[in-house]
């Protein structure tokens, strides 16, 4: 518990405007990769959550999805939906959203609350950004997370003077609960923890995370970490339960995977985009990770959406 208490210490969190999204039975809503954090909340019925490489987990009424950025998302109706629509034609703002909900009750499909949220640890970590799949967590209606996000909902769709402030509150409460049930659960959801119990650690993962294509050696990051080469790599290894540079390794191929689905660049110019000089080893690291080679991952990632099967 001492790694929450510290985490709990240092939080902040902000709050973008949010939608809500009626999914109707015959459909399935895809939502494409973010450069932020995202936060869906099933308001009415239930549904199946996917994404590229993860799989398939129900999500009923007052379920909580952190993603994290860079991945991309299909929700549908637990009754299964074959036609795809987009955010655009089935999300409306929350106020109108919250109106349509309390008169149709989400009839005939699933009706989700979605938004992009800022958590950092002291306003500089996000806390996020080493999740490789979506966080889901369902709760009880009488769960007190449950009514705390509802009253934000509500705060957001009549704004008033301090609304900003009451809701950067009422989410950072809603975080706070949403840690507790994970590390109750003993989940490995948050590799970032250990990073926050020693700041020179924390040091040595920013530099990676701002600059992965920069050619650093364990002695580098030591340095960056102000500590001997030993100390820091053992260090680092019991923390992360893997060497530093197979931690960068990993930032890169990620950082790659994103600018893959987000651009045309050829594979060999995002290859050395993330720090790889030769695009056949760089090639072969990314299919280790990805099970594919990057040109087939891009493909995947650009394919139509109508033909899949969520169940």
């Amino acid at each position: 518990m001492a790694n929450l208490e510290k985490l709990l210490a240092g939080l902040e969190v902000g709050v973008e405007q949010f939608a809500v999204c009626n999914v109707r039975g015959d459909t399935h809503l895809t939502f494409g990769p973010s450069e932020d954090v995202t936060l869906r909340y099933t308001l009415a019925g239930s549904a199946h959550v996917r994404t590229t490489h993860g799989p398939t987990v129900p999500a009923p009424r007052h379920t909580f999805i952190v993603v994290p950025p860079g991945v991309r998302q299909w929700i549908e109706p637990a009754n299964g939906g074959a036609r795809e629509v987009l955010p655009e034609t089935v999300c409306a703002p929350i106020a109108e959203g919250l109106k349509r909900l309390a008169a149709e009750g989400g009839k005939d499909g699933v009706v989700i609350a979605s938004g992009t949220i800022r958590p950092t640890y002291r306003w500089t970590t996000g806390l996020f950004d080493y999740l490789r799949e979506p966080i889901v967590e369902s709760f009880k209606d009488s769960d007190p997370i449950c009514q705390t996000f509802e009253a934000l909902l509500r705060e957001l769709a009549a704004p008033q003077p301090g609304t900003a402030a009451l809701t950067e509150a009422m989410m950072k409460q809603c975080l706070v609960l949403l840690f507790r049930r994970r590390c109750a659960s003993g989940a490995h959801w948050a590799s970032w923890l250990p990073a926050l119990e020693d700041p020179r650690l924390g040091a040595a993962v920013a530099a990676m995370l701002g600059k992965p294509e920069t050619p650093f050696t364990v002695d580098r990051l030591a340095a960056i970490a102000g500590m001997s080469r030993s100390t820091f790599a053992a260090h680092f290894a019991e923390a992360f339960g893997r060497p530093p540079m197979d931690f960068l390794k990993e930032i890169r191929l990620r950082r790659a995977a994103r600018t893959l689905r987000d651009t045309d660049k050829p594979v060999e110019a995002v290859a050395r985009a993330v720090g790889y000089s030769s695009r056949s080893y760089f090639s072969r690291a990314f299919k280790a990770l990805y099970g594919v080679d990057p040109a087939t991952f891009r493909a995947q990632e650009r394919e139509p959406m109508a033909g899949v099967t969520l169940a």
